[in-house]
């Protein structure tokens, strides 16, 4: 299985995703400071949501999901939608390999992918936000070590809701033969999380608890796709 992995990775063009991520990282990291600086700009009570470093790291999470999400469903495009299409469907068709495998393969170098960059990207956006608050904070309160870990958790659960949340929207689109159909499905599946969590981010408890219930939503889902997915490869016929 690792050898096919590394076979996706050398024939596709992961490079473009890497770089997408960085630019991501620097976005988003843009948008920390924002969430931040926001409650000194107006004393206008909505703006009140983005007040306290927990609300700050809720927020800043749930719109980094959505952005890897997205992300993620692209990269499905082209590992997989793009893959299973005509002619290049009766190349891949050709490999003396089982056809499920192949695919699983592609779906987990896809989802290793989506998981690792959002990490990362995150945990250096919290990480350079705490070296600045450290020094000259604009968040009233105090960045303990019990926010640092939560920001962790809270950045684990949401990789892996934007990672499965990639491959029920590839499975939408594989079902249409479409690209778009998949992007617009990873998008509108991120914006029913962002809804249902921003309701919950002024109780952390309750906030941290509709977060993991939807991760095992979005990884049972995930899962029946990705089976799905195989079973319908196996049986797949081109013309």
């Amino acid at each position: 299985m690792l050898k096919l992995m590394k076979l996706e990775l050398k024939r596709n063009n992961v490079k473009t995703y890497v770089i997408a991520s960085v630019i991501t990282c620097i976005i988003m990291l843009g948008f920390i400071y924002l969430f931040a600086y926001a409650p000194h700009i107006d004393p206008d009570p909505d703006l009140q949501i983005f007040a306290g470093y927990n609300n700050i790291i809720s927020l800043f999470s749930m719109l980094s999901m959505a952005v890897f999400a997205t992300l993620s469903a692209i990269m499905y495009t082209r590992f997989v939608i793009d893959e299973y299409k005509e002619k290049r469907a009766i190349l891949l068709f050709s490999y003396p390999i089982q056809r499920d495998r192949i695919l699983f393969s592609k779906l987990a170098v896809v989802f290793l992918f989506t998981m690792a960059a959002m990490t990362v990207c995150n945990l250096l956006a919290f990480g350079i936000f705490s070296i600045s608050e450290s020094i000259s904070p604009l968040v009233d309160g105090v960045l303990s070590a019990q926010t640092i870990l939560r920001a962790l958790k809270v950045t684990l659960i949401m990789a892996v809701t934007a990672a499965e949340i990639g491959i029920v929207a590839t499975g939408i689109g594989f079902v249409k033969k479409s690209v778009p159909t998949t992007i617009v499905s990873a998008v509108l599946l991120s914006s029913l999380f962002c809804n249902i969590m921003f309701n919950s981010t002024s109780d952390i408890t309750k906030s941290d608890m509709a977060s993991i219930i939807f991760m095992g939503i979005t990884v049972i889902a995930g899962i029946a796709v990705a089976i799905m997915l195989m079973k319908k490869v196996n049986h797949m016929e081109v013309e």
